[in-house]
């Protein structure tokens, strides 16, 4: 996974995840974050990328872009049957 950009701030990731369509879920990455306790990160579409937002540290939001050979799961229980 490429890192492309970080947000700073609440107001940025609305503004940003406005540009972005829901797009499937992936089991939960090794991307350290404290506020992280779903096992799935939801995937979205932008600008033609599949990529996810972690929050790594407060109001610190990572967009990374994901493999185009990644397996995107369209219901988030099958891909948190995976994280197990």
């Amino acid at each position: 996974m490429n890192r492309l950009k970080t947000i700073t701030s609440h107001t940025g990731k609305a503004r940003f995840l406005a540009e972005c369509v829901d797009f499937g879920y992936i089991p939960r990455s090794d991307i350290p974050s404290p506020y992280a306790y779903s096992p799935t990160h939801t995937v979205y579409l932008w600008n033609g990328l599949s990529i996810i937002i972690v929050e790594t540290r407060h109001k610190h939001y990572e967009v990374w872009a994901l493999p185009e050979s990644m397996f995107v799961f369209r219901d988030e229980e099958t891909a948190a049957m995976l994280n197990v």
